[in-house]
């Protein structure tokens, strides 16, 4: 729920417009896990909720839209002359 609350908060919504946060939440026993499911390339980033602290989901989400960021501007970097 915290880590929910984090990226739901409007200073980070603020950040990147393209974010879209949904949140499927069930009581049927199971570990808790988010999914985040990139749209420009379908990469899906599964963190199971129930080892993990709020901060080390963070992270994680965080080094990921990094990593992915620096992909895209190389990318674009050998398409232009």
């Amino acid at each position: 729920r915290k880590f929910l609350g984090c990226i739901n908060h409007k200073r980070i919504q603020a950040t990147n417009k393209n974010c879209e946060v949904t949140a499927d939440v069930r009581h049927d026993g199971v570990e808790p896990a988010f999914v985040v499911t990139y749209l420009f390339d379908g990469e899906r980033l599964i963190m199971k909720g129930a080892n993990l602290t709020t901060i080390e989901m963070l992270t994680a989400l965080g080094s990921r839209c990094n990593a992915k960021e620096l992909k895209e501007e190389q990318k674009g970097k050998k398409k232009s002359p």
